[in-house]
């Protein structure tokens, strides 16, 4: 099993201390506020597979951003951006 990279947790916090129901961020804001020493992993730039939310492959982002109760909705590569939605609670699930 791949262990989680904890170099993620700056997103977990971000997202968490956000406070909106709505985030999105370009991958430059990535870079510049969340990983200023290393960037974005260039996996994150070319597929479209690392920002799936699935907490089977903790090496990739989406234990950070699901783990801060969000989902990524939508991903452009080209423009290099990402939509992040919280995550809501169904009644009908308990």
């Amino acid at each position: 099993m791949t262990t989680r990279k904890k170099k993620y947790d700056i997103i977990t916090h971000y997202l968490k201390t956000n406070g909106g129901s709505q985030v999105t961020l370009t991958f430059t804001q990535f870079d510049e506020l969340l990983f200023p020493a290393t960037g974005l992993p260039k996996t994150a730039r070319t597929q479209t597979d690392w920002w799936a939310n699935d907490y089977n492959h903790p090496e990739k982002g989406a234990y950070a951003w699901l783990n801060a109760g969000y989902e990524v909705v939508h991903v452009n590569l080209e423009k290099e951006y990402a939509v992040f939605n919280k995550l809501l609670k169904s009644s009908w699930l308990f």
